[in-house]
Formats: structure tokens, sequence, C-alpha cells
């Protein structure tokens, strides 16, 4: 294992690796490690706690799985355990070699390409979510549980509304470390499902996201076999699929 130092180097050794350019920072990449093909890498996205990424080939990121303390003892040194993501399929050698805790398998997507234009994204508008904040938040708690995006705190938030003015749909744009769009927090109301609700918003805010950027980012749990088949019929690219689970490194 070799430590290297930079986003430009980092990106260098990844290929210009799209999940890298939009959620590493320069500070996050001031110091990184190489084995054979794969990197490991420091993120943040909501939290101000480090966590380390493991991307490349299976040779390589097994070998930096075995360099786990040093790389801990450089981001977490007052700390037993950290987080750690690697590529799923490989998430069983992450448990022969240490004590792992329960954690999350989710997927990273990544798409350049404005989806077709369609008459129901006009029904899709902005919304002052810091107004609205708590109807937001009792739409999510009742519709999308799992949602991690709280109204209030920067994002912008568009729905698809009701006659009455309720929601039929939300979705929130954020922004990552390194200033992509992100989608998230794409919420239905479960009596409504099966009528395209979904595509349409998802399919609006990409649009918008893509004309005035260039690209969006979006996260999604892996259970969620019909947001995945959503989100490829319009055109994002699945380019990472993780498995986070906190490591313990000593018993």
């Amino acid at each position: 294992m070799v430590s290297g130092h930079g986003l430009e180097d980092l990106l260098g050794a990844t290929g210009g690796h799209p999940f890298v350019r939009w959620e590493v920072t320069d500070e996050l990449a001031s110091t990184w490690w190489q084995a054979a093909g794969a990197v490991a890498f420091q993120r943040t996205r909501k939290s101000v706690r480090r966590t380390v990424n493991v991307l490349g080939d299976d040779e390589g990121v097994t070998a930096l799985i075995e360099h786990l303390p040093q790389i801990a003892a450089t981001i977490t040194p007052r700390h037993r355990a950290f987080s750690v993501s690697v590529p799923q399929h490989l998430e069983p050698r992450l448990r022969e070699r240490y004590r792992v805790l329960e954690g999350g398998d989710w997927e990273w997507f990544h798409t350049t390409t404005a989806p077709e234009e369609h008459r129901s994204h006009e029904s899709v508008r902005p919304i002052d979510d810091v107004a609205r904040a708590d109807e937001v938040r009792t739409f999510l708690e009742v519709h999308s549980p799992t949602a991690d995006t709280d109204p209030g705190h920067g994002e912008r938030w568009f729905a698809v509304e009701e006659p009455d003015g309720s929601f039929a749909a939300v979705a929130a744009w954020g922004t990552t470390r390194g200033g992509a769009p992100h989608l998230s927090s794409v919420a239905v109301d479960t009596r409504l499902r099966g009528r395209g609700l979904g595509r349409t918003i998802v399919g609006a805010v990409t649009r918008l996201a893509v004309a005035e950027t260039g690209l969006c980012t979006l996260g999604m749990y892996s259970h969620n076999e019909a947001a995945r088949s959503l989100y490829l019929s319009l055109g994002y690219d699945p380019l990472c699929a993780w498995s986070s689970r906190p490591v313990v490194l000593d018993s």
C-alpha cells in the first residue's frame, strides 16, 4: 500500500471516476491510499465524521481491507471503530478479517443525459420547504420513512400537488461535496403509486438539473427494486454498489 495526496492524483488513479469527482473534495483527498488497482479515500456527506470508501478491482480492494488499521490510524486514531464502504460483493471479505457491525447497502447513480420531456413534467413545481417544512416531514414519515433529507436545510424541493394543494409526490435537489446536483427523498403518496408520479417527478427534476449543470446524481437503498428500475429507465448509470459497515479494528 502507498499513500497519495490531492484530488487531481486521486482522480487520475481512478480514471476520473464520477463518484470520486463529485463526492470527494480537495480537503478530503489530502491523503488517500492505493494498492494494486484500487484506492481507499476519505468521504463525508451529512456527518462531520470521516468514512472510508474502497474502490477498484478485487485484488486491490482486498489488499486495502488488510490495511484498514493503518488507514484508520490516520483518520480516526482515537476510535476503535470506523465506517467503511466496500463494493457489495466484497463485504464478506471485510467480515472475514474484522468484527463488523450492522450497516446498510446502497447504490450511487449518475447521468449526464436528460430524460425525454413529457407533458406530465409541467405538474412538477418548486415549493417553499421552509414554510411547508412540517407538511413535507409528515408526508415523508408516512410515505417514505427511510428518506434522509430534512426540509429547510438549503436543498431545492419540488412537488406534484393534488387539486386541494396536498402533496402527491415530493423530491429534494441537494448538492454533493463536489458540487453536483443530488436527488434525494423521492416520495410518492402510497395511495397513488402505480400512476407514474415517481417517473414524473424524477424525470422533471433530472431534466432541470442536467439543463442547469450538465449532470445529476442520486443514491438509493439496494432493496428498492422499483426505484432501481425507474432510475435505469430514465438513463441513470449505476456506477457504485456499496456496503457501508462500522468496522471494529480490535477485539
